[in-house]
């Protein structure tokens, strides 16, 4: 798991990047990933955040996502708290095939 700042109190979701696309992506209920942070898997209940980073670490060794880490949510909007997330939702800042 990534050393990212995290606070880990309230709604956690589980970000990662698709491992072909670079694409940022989410951990959603049914355990797959999404590019739509609306479809994410949104918890509060620590047993859950854990199995859901073991159902993401899983995906990891399975060479399907990289880099798999817990990011806090606001409470209220389920909207990363952190700059960084907010950034990387939007996509990359430089893409080459443009």
């Amino acid at each position: 798991m990534s050393n990212r700042k995290h606070k880990g109190k309230g709604p956690q979701a589980i970000t990662a990047n698709d491992l072909r696309s670079g694409e940022v992506v989410y951990l959603s209920p049914k355990s797959l990933w999404t590019p739509q942070l609306s479809k994410a898997w949104v918890e509060t209940d620590k047993a859950q955040i854990e199995d859901m980073l073991a159902a993401g670490r899983q995906s990891e060794t399975q060479n399907m996502v990289v880099d798999v880490y817990p990011i806090d949510m606001e409470p209220d909007r389920l909207t990363p708290t952190r700059y960084r997330e907010k950034f990387r939702m939007n996509g990359p800042s430089y893409n080459p095939g443009v």
